[in-house]
């Protein structure tokens, strides 16, 4: 059965996104069709409509990398999810990035976000399959794993931690386990930030301290029983780190997630660590380089680590965080924002670029109804 729908094509940089008709052709094998019932838009998506990332994404390409669909048409060979769950028609379900699994990153190291071979959602090229989520219909890739969303978990929950929470959950998995004597300090107040937030928090911390702006993403996170929420437009990177070494008998913060983006909060992260405490550099995006002072990193025993997207094992503990955790967070409030119609992405992308919402939705099926 072939079927066809809008999708937001970015072929030029200069021109920027616009509306397309688009054909769904029918699965092939070990593919499967979704029809996208909730997309988010990520920090990533702004950068990839202006042309930051150039060298990495391709032209022409369909928008959007987060996202959650019900299955309307099952490949050939498509049967379970990756807990082995089976699959039918109109379940509910996130994918995560077609890693290969046959280069030496997937199959050697076994650090499949390493992959030398994949291309993911929302990267390009358009070529026929719909790889981006800002679309009516979506392929998910042969390579791609597949989960079933819980149900108490909403499409629009589901897509947002489909980049931002899967990559958290990457992070910690990358780290000692959280003990409860911890302070952890998460540097930036985004959608990975918060997410950052809770999930130490959940995990036991001691202490939890949220770093970042505006004032209406710290207040999303009010009533989370956070140690401290401090406003960086109001205060200098001296002050932050005086007021995380106050919190810690001026010690520093045993665990400093960064999250926010901007080459120097890197450097504010490693001035709040404590000796031998931990950074974990997630944000960092800018391509700028940045100076470190390696004498200070190796007498004071700081380690170092960072992360970037996430497999399926990581999309898994950010369902079952959702499932578990969700309403304690009320992420439906704090993390779901506006909803648009395809129609109004630059309004969303907009939005997001600008801080004044967390997580803009995209549903693509109220252009039916327009």
């Amino acid at each position: 059965m072939s079927r066809s729908g809008p999708a937001v094509l970015l072929e030029d940089y200069g021109a920027g996104p616009r509306l397309a008709e688009l054909e769904a052709a029918p699965p092939g094998p070990g593919e499967i069709l979704v029809e996208v019932e909730a997309a988010t838009v990520c920090g990533t998506d702004v950068h990839i409509a202006r042309g930051t990332f150039a060298r990495l994404a391709r032209l022409p390409l369909v928008m959007g990398h987060e996202g959650c669909g019900r299955i309307v048409e099952l490949g050939p060979g498509a049967r379970a999810d990756a807990a082995g769950a089976p699959l039918a028609l109109g379940d509910l379900i996130v994918w995560a990035h077609n890693w290969c699994g046959a280069c030496y990153y997937c199959a050697v190291a076994r650090q499949p976000t390493l992959c030398a071979n994949t291309m993911g959602y929302g990267w390009g090229p358009y070529g026929g399959r719909l790889n981006g989520t800002f679309s009516r219909y979506l392929h998910v890739a042969a390579a791609s794993r597949v989960l079933r969303v819980p149900g108490g978990v909403s499409p629009a929950l589901a897509s947002s931690s489909t980049c931002a929470l899967r990559t958290v959950m990457h992070a910690l998995d990358r780290l000692p386990p959280i003990r409860f004597g911890h302070t952890a300090v998460v540097l930036g107040a985004g959608p990975v930030g918060l997410y950052a937030a809770a999930a130490a928090t959940a995990a036991g911390a001691h202490q939890t301290v949220l770093i970042g702006a505006p004032a209406n993403r710290l207040a999303a996170a009010e009533s989370w029983g956070l140690t401290a929420r401090i406003d960086i437009d109001g205060t200098s990177p001296a002050e932050r780190v005086e007021a995380v070494r106050q919190l810690t008998s001026g010690r520093g913060a045993d665990l400093v997630l960064e999250c926010a983006g901007p080459p120097g909060a890197f450097s504010e992260g490693v001035e709040m660590v404590r000796k031998g405490g931990t950074l974990m550099v997630i944000g960092q995006a800018h391509g700028e380089l940045v100076p470190v002072d390696t004498t200070g990193l190796k007498v004071r025993q700081i380690t170092v680590a960072s992360t970037l997207s996430a497999d399926i094992s990581h999309f898994r503990d950010a369902l079952c965080f959702l499932e578990r955790h969700g309403q304690r967070f009320g992420f439906s409030r704090a993390m779901a924002s506006e909803t648009y119609p395809l129609e109004r992405v630059g309004e969303a992308l907009d939005a997001m670029a600008a801080g004044r919402e967390i997580k803009p939705v995209i549903d693509p099926k109220l252009t039916d109804r327009q």
